[in-house]
């Protein structure tokens, strides 16, 4: 039978946080380089901002597992307002690029990973906040007619 995957606690998340900065000043011993400490803290803070919307959208969708990040960034828009998904999108996609090696490039700094650690942190707290006030989203299409077909009904009590 298999296992439903249990979805973050904000312990997860404040670990990630914390081997970020580890990483970032130099922890986890020598056997990596400067840039590829910069690489796995960006990774440790993209596992972060996946934690953190899968943690903002549970409660709205059971299927969540199911979803892939991308999905579940185009919800989040719906819930949480255009502005704040869309600062979601923009730090995922520079984290992303972080974390890849490119040939030609140097790869982030220090200076991006603590921004991007700010913006992770700022992003968990204005979730939760965000989350805490958000409802449903508006039905449209024909889930829209459906609703308004049922409540145009006489009730038979």
């Amino acid at each position: 039978m298999p296992t439903t995957p249990t979805l973050p606690s904000p312990d997860r998340v404040t670990q990630l946080l914390a081997t970020s900065d580890s990483l970032l000043a130099g922890g986890l011993g020598d056997q990596l380089t400067p840039v590829g400490r910069r690489r796995g803290a960006a990774y440790a803070l993209r596992i972060a901002l996946e934690l953190i919307v899968a943690r903002t959208l549970e409660p709205r969708n059971k299927n969540l597992p199911e979803l892939s990040m991308r999905a579940q960034r185009l919800c989040l828009r719906h819930y949480v307002g255009h502005a704040l998904a869309y600062r979601v999108d923009a730090l995922y996609a520079q984290l992303c690029r972080g974390c890849k090696y490119h040939h030609d490039e140097l790869g982030p700094g220090d200076v991006h990973i603590r921004v991007w650690r700010g913006e992770v942190d700022a992003l968990d707290r204005e979730l939760a906040a965000a989350a805490a006030l958000a409802g449903f989203p508006a039905q449209a299409g024909p889930e829209r007619a459906a609703a308004a077909e049922t409540a145009d009904q006489p009730s038979m009590s």
